[in-house]
C-alpha cells in the first residue's frame, strides 16, 4: 500500500512538472497605420526581453496597406508580456530615435499616456486566457 501510494505520488509530481504552461492566443489590432511606410514589426516580449530585440513571439508585415492591421499570435504561454510595435517608416532597418523621441512609427500598451521612458509595469499585460489588444500606432509629428 505504501509503495503504491509513493509510486502514485511520484507519478503525479512528474506529470505536473512535465506539463507545459497553458498556451493561449493573443490578437493585436493596430490602428492609424500609415500605408506604404515600410516594414511593420510586432512582438510580444517577456520582462527579460523588454525593450530588446528578442521576443517570445514576433511577426513582420511588409508595407501594410490598410490603416488597420490585425495579427494573431497562437500558442503563447500564459504569463506577463509587453507588446512592442515598430513601423520602419524610413526603411533603414533600425528603430530610429531623434532628440525628441522615436522618428519611426511605434506602439506599445499605454503609449499615448507615456511621458518618459517606458517601464515594464506600465507597458505589460498578464495573459491568462486569450487576449485582444488594440493600440494606435504613433508617428513623429502626431503630437508625441
Amino acid at each position: 500500500m505504501i509503495r503504491t501510494t509513493l509510486f502514485a505520488t511520484a507519478a503525479l509530481a512528474l506529470a505536473t512538472a512535465a506539463s507545459p504552461a497553458l498556451a493561449d492566443t493573443v490578437t493585436v489590432k493596430l490602428t492609424d497605420l500609415r500605408p506604404d511606410a515600410g516594414a511593420l514589426y510586432i512582438s510580444l516580449q517577456s520582462e527579460a526581453q523588454f525593450m530588446q530585440e528578442a521576443a517570445i513571439a514576433e511577426k513582420m508585415l511588409e508595407n501594410p496597406q490598410d490603416g488597420t492591421v490585425t495579427v494573431t499570435f497562437d500558442d503563447v504561454p500564459e504569463g506577463r508580456y509587453a507588446l512592442m510595435v515598430w513601423h520602419d517608416i524610413d526603411g533603414d532597418g533600425t528603430f530610429s530615435m531623434g532628440r525628441m523621441g522615436p522618428t519611426d512609427g511605434w506602439a506599445m500598451i499605454g503609449a499615448s499616456e507615456l511621458r518618459g521612458m517606458p517601464s515594464w509595469d506600465a507597458q505589460s499585460f498578464t495573459l491568462d486566457g486569450s487576449a485582444t489588444i488594440t493600440e494606435t500606432v504613433l508617428y513623429p509629428g502626431d503630437g508625441q
